[in-house]
């Protein structure tokens, strides 16, 4: 009977599927992942793809056309002459055309409607261009904002640990009489509330974790692993000014403005193009069935068609003076994109430089809230502190861990704000 039992008990776990491994990955992998596979890049490709295709089939405006029309009848009787030896029209007839047109003025507007549709494609290659550098930055922001709350986590639990060995110091004392049974319930209270602050922080960081899988394309479930990033500052890389310049060097998004620009000063072309008229050179080759009594079955020719619509009311002009005016907004959005740029990098320059700033003063006040930390448990390890002393020495040192946490990933963040501002992808330094 064990053995039977044993023998289920394995096959049961044999049976039961091992739990899968998380994905291990890197900041650069997610950030190369991302903006190979994110759903707003894959739009934004199908765009280009979509307006690569237009191009080609606007290219074969300049080749002669052929059409095929045909037609089979059935009549409620044939057409008879007396005399004639045969119907002149037969009970069923057909007749096929073949024809083949060469347009004359769509070609002379050929060039100017190709580069109205390339305007299109480079203005959708530079908003792919945006995308990438908005997608690499919002896959940085949410690494970054997962190993920040890890790192939270890490500190909170620090602090546990130390309220623990405390706790184990206070209740020797109070077995020697020098604390009592409120200063045990201080500890275990504060222990409470940072284990609580543990569980929180687990808990944003696992959500953060499958928001930054959903932003990398990855299946529903995706258990991912995040290398560690070196969260030394690093440097920027450019004055206020310099910044300014390389951004309005190359953005995309004044790219996209400018060939936004040039297609609508095509588009001008176009409406003005509706003035001439309409001239195709045809071929035509027929043959018919069943009626061709007083006729040749088979006929053909060539010549020129014209078709020209000489008064609209002024419909056309109308379309002209519109174009034109999506001529000016273009300029006029192009004139100020400059302005808005030099903003965008300067307001992300000073929080850069801000948030520096603010590292460095929590790098200070944890190193002075550590030592006073560790002065406070000599004392208290020695009889001469209270419970009160220690927990508020605890909950300052936890407070400027965390602070001095926050700010060093939060400088990481508008560093790379700054990186995405001035046109480029986060380039953090390398995993450890």
């Amino acid at each position: 009977m064990k053995r039977l039992l044993l023998a289920a008990a394995l096959l049961a776990a044999a049976s039961t599927p091992a739990a899968a491994e998380p994905r291990k990955i890197t900041l650069e992998e997610a950030i190369d992942l991302a903006t190979a596979g994110n759903i707003q890049i894959e739009l934004a490709k199908e765009t280009v793809i979509a307006g690569e295709e237009k191009v080609k089939g606007t290219k074969t405006f300049r080749l002669p056309t052929l059409g095929v029309k045909a037609n089979v009848f059935l009549w409620n009787k044939a057409i008879e002459i007396p005399g004639f030896p045969e119907p002149v029209r037969d009970q069923i007839t057909s007749t096929v055309d073949v024809t083949v047109a060469q347009p004359i003025t769509a070609a002379l507007l050929l060039g100017t409607l190709l580069d109205f549709e390339n305007a299109s494609v480079d203005a959708s290659r530079a908003e792919l261009d945006v995308k990438k550098l908005d997608v690499a930055y919002q896959t940085a922001e949410a690494y970054i904002t997962v190993l920040q709350l890890g790192t939270l986590r890490e500190v909170a639990q620090t602090s546990v640990t130390q309220l623990q060995a405390n706790l184990t110091q206070a209740k020797a004392l109070k077995d020697a009489g020098i604390l009592f049974d409120v200063d045990i319930l201080r500890i275990e209270a504060q222990i409470a509330a940072l284990e609580q602050q543990v569980l929180e922080a687990e808990v944003g960081a696992e959500t953060a974790r499958r928001g930054l899988a959903l932003l990398l394309g990855l299946p529903d479930g995706t258990d991912l692993e995040l290398a560690p990033v070196d969260t030394s500052p690093p440097v920027l890389a450019w004055t206020e000014d310099d910044a300014v310049t390389k951004a309005k060097q190359q953005r995309p998004e004044a790219k996209v403005a400018d060939a936004r620009i040039e297609q609508a000063e095509k588009g001008v072309d176009l409406a003005k193009g509706e003035y001439l008229p309409t001239v195709n050179a045809i071929a035509t080759y027929t043959h018919t069935e069943g009626q061709d009594a007083f006729g040749d079955p088979d006929s053909a020719f060539v010549g020129v068609v014209l078709d020209w619509n000489l008064w609209d009311w002024g419909n056309r002009g109308s379309k002209v003076d519109q174009a034109r005016s999506g001529v000016r907004s273009a300029k006029k959005f192009r004139a100020s994109l400059d302005d808005q740029l030099a903003f965008d990098v300067r307001s992300k320059w000073l929080a850069a430089t801000t948030k520096r700033k603010t590292l460095e003063v929590a790098e200070k006040g944890l190193t002075a809230a550590e030592e006073a930390h560790r002065l406070q448990n000599v004392r208290f390890a020695g009889g001469a502190g209270t419970t009160t002393e220690v927990i508020d020495a605890e909950s300052e040192v936890s407070r400027a861990r965390s602070q001095a946490t926050i700010a060093r990933y939060q400088y990481l963040v508008s560093w790379m704000a700054l990186v995405r501002a001035v046109g480029e992808l986060p380039d953090m330094p390398r995993s450890p």
